[in-house]
């Protein structure tokens, strides 16, 4: 009977302990995991840039969905694209799809 009682106190506590490391690689592995977000975040707020679009007189002016600072103008989506390539090189500007087909820009 002793037998018994020690072996299942010796197999909870390798189980719990056994618990208690997976526990401590799952945390670890999930620090990781964010501070990779975090950079891919950081990235990607480095690369893109979300603008909202305004027409006046049939001017598009762009402006930064976050802080709203100007982006560039233009009469069409071509000119405001190459607008957008000249002073953001390397950059991508990325407008609301709805926002776009509302305004009629391609």
């Amino acid at each position: 009977m002793i037998d018994f009682i020690v072996d299942t106190i010796f197999w909870f506590v390798v189980f719990w302990l056994v618990i208690k490391v997976w526990e401590a690689y799952l945390t670890a592995k999930n620090e990781v995991l964010m501070e990779q977000v975090k950079d891919m975040q950081a990235q990607i707020k480095n690369t893109v840039i979300h603008v909202d679009i305004e027409k006046h007189n049939d001017i598009f002016y762009l402006y930064d969905k976050d802080t709203r600072e100007f982006i560039a103008q233009g009469s069409n989506f071509e000119e405001v694209k190459k607008n957008c390539e000249v002073r953001f090189k390397g950059k991508a500007v990325v407008a609301d799809e709805v926002q776009m087909q509302l305004l009629g820009i391609k």
